[in-house]
């Protein structure tokens, strides 16, 4: 599979869980990353449920973009430490965290929630947008870790 065909797959896949799955932005997101870029170090169901209270910008509170705080599970999912000496990891994970927020920024102008949903209500597709908003950052997010690397890669592209 190409980078183009796999981060088209984890895009599709989000946007997917989302609509007709009916999970939540972050969960949906979480879920596809899992399935695509890691299915067989997660289970699916387990995997899910970390996205959970990030919907909605932490639990519905309308703070942090629930998208944005679930691409940083994703980053630690795929590309963080798995015990507190490995310092490389550590160092890729955030270089990877502070990369994919100056292109989340520069995608969307806002890393809130609330300002968010408000200007998508404003334009009359607050719902639509959210789920159009989930299947790009994701598809963002999966073209930033392929571009970037790290040591512990599992896609097979």
């Amino acid at each position: 599979m190409t980078e183009e065909q796999l981060i088209e797959k984890v895009g599709l896949l989000a946007r997917k869980y989302y609509q007709k799955e009916q999970f939540s932005c972050a969960e949906a997101m979480v879920r596809a990353f899992a399935e695509v870029f890691a299915p067989h170090r997660y289970d699916l169901e387990s995997v899910t449920r970390l996205g959970t209270c990030f919907n909605g910008g932490f639990s519905e509170l309308q703070s942090v973009c629930g998208v944005f705080t679930a691409g940083l599970i994703v980053i630690g999912m795929v590309a963080g430490r798995g015990n507190p000496g490995d310092e490389e990891a550590k160092e890729e994970a955030y270089t990877l965290c502070q990369i994919y927020r100056q292109r989340f920024m520069a995608a969307v102008g806002s890393d809130s929630c609330q300002e968010l949903l408000l200007r998508w209500k404003d334009q009359g597709e607050e719902k639509g947008q959210c789920k159009r908003h989930t299947e790009e950052m994701t598809r963002l997010l999966a073209q930033t870790i392929l571009q970037v690397g790290f040591h512990e890669l599992d896609v097979e592209a």
